[in-house]
Parts: C-alpha cells; sequence; structure tokens
C-alpha cells in the first residue's frame, strides 16, 4: 500500500513538474520582451530627443498698454508672445490677435515661422526646413533629420514627431501587449498573458511545497 501511495505521488510529481516545465517555455517569449523593452525604458535612451517639447512662446515681457483687450464672454484665456507677435489663445481651441483684437488662422508660412523659430530655441538638432504641406487643420514641416513638425492652424499648438518616436511607441506597444493593433483583440493577449504567469506559479509553489514536505 505504502509503494502504491508513493509510486502515485512520484506520478504526480512528474505530472506537475511536466506542466510547469513546458508552462514556463511558453512563457519564455513574453518574460523576454517584459525584460529587454523594460530594461530599455528604465535606461530611456534617446528619450529626450524623441520627445523634444517644442514651444512658440517666446521668453518675451509684454506690455499691457500695446495689446487689444480680450473678447468678451471667455470661458480661458491665454497670452503668449511669438515670433509673429503677441496672441491671445480663446477657450484652448481659437487664436486672437493679441494686438488688433481681431480673430486668426494660421497660414502655412505662419506656422512654418513658428516652427523655425521653435526649432531654433531647442536643444537637439533637427537640420533645414524641407517640405510644407497643409490642411484645414494642421501645417506639417518635414527637416532634414526626419523629424515631421506640425502646427495648428487654430491654436498654434505646436508637436514633433520622427522615426525615434515611431520606434519607442513601437517598444510601448510591445511592452504593453499591443501586439495586434486591435484593442479587443490585444486585451485578450493581455489577459492571457497573466493568465499563463498564474498558471507557471501554482505548480512552482505546488511543487515547491512537496519538496519541503518531503524533506520533513
Amino acid at each position: 500500500m505504502d509503494a502504491d501511495v508513493q509510486e502515485r505521488a512520484h506520478v504526480g510529481r512528474l505530472s506537475w513538474a511536466r506542466v510547469h516545465r513546458w508552462l514556463s517555455v511558453v512563457l519564455v517569449v513574453p518574460l523576454a520582451v517584459w525584460s529587454i523593452t523594460g530594461l530599455v525604458f528604465h535606461l530611456k535612451p534617446g528619450w529626450a530627443r524623441a520627445y523634444d517639447q517644442l514651444a512658440i512662446e517666446r521668453p518675451t515681457t509684454l506690455h499691457p498698454a500695446s495689446l487689444a483687450p480680450p473678447p468678451a464672454d471667455v470661458q480661458s484665456l491665454e497670452l503668449f508672445d511669438t515670433v509673429l507677435g503677441p496672441l491671445y489663445r480663446i477657450d484652448g481651441a481659437r487664436l486672437v490677435d493679441a494686438r488688433t483684437g481681431q480673430p486668426r488662422v494660421l497660414s502655412p508660412d505662419d506656422a512654418r515661422a513658428l516652427a523655425a523659430d521653435a526649432v531654433a530655441r531647442s536643444s537637439h538638432a533637427y537640420g533645414a526646413a524641407g517640405a510644407v504641406t497643409s490642411d484645414d487643420a494642421t501645417v506639417h514641416i518635414a527637416y532634414g533629420s526626419g523629424v515631421r513638425v506640425d502646427v495648428s492652424r487654430a491654436d498654434a499648438r505646436i508637436s514633433q514627431r520622427g522615426s525615434d518616436t515611431d520606434r519607442i511607441d513601437w517598444l510601448y506597444r510591445i511592452h504593453y501587449l499591443q501586439w495586434t493593433g486591435n484593442r479587443t483583440l490585444d486585451r485578450v493577449i493581455a489577459v492571457a498573458g497573466l493568465v499563463l504567469i498564474w498558471m507557471v506559479f501554482v505548480p512552482g509553489l505546488v511543487l515547491f511545497v512537496r519538496r519541503l514536505r518531503a524533506a520533513e
């Protein structure tokens, strides 16, 4: 009887060990991905360049006496100086010339001037300005370094994006198991990854406890 019990216990340990071993093999891939991308996120090589925060606001002093009054019935108001002159940003969505009080929508030339000024004051090299394209909402300026600077025509907000930004964003998607681009499917993959971790953890814990008992 004792031999039979010991045999069944031995078979049980082998079964748990086999499950633990094969699940661990499957888990190697996401663990390798998480460890490598996690190390990159910790070191952040090239982060400052990839996420350079361009600013059109110039560090100058504005004199209220030279400014037109802002429009009435304004919920929020930002006053800032630029290479184009002082501007009001009204309710975060539209521009008014602070000298004339007239609404302003940026032209491609206006946007290019703002981008050139912001890039010149950046600590990173952008190269020479190249092609300028625009639509109703945004002006896009290509630079020699491969970076594209976007300027909103309505509110003068500015941003930049290059291949380094795309590469880092891709690493974030890989790290967080956003592998397909389909939000629903990516959530399933993320949940499956978490379940797999627990499926490896539980057999490992069982084997550990059994070895402790066997050693007593």
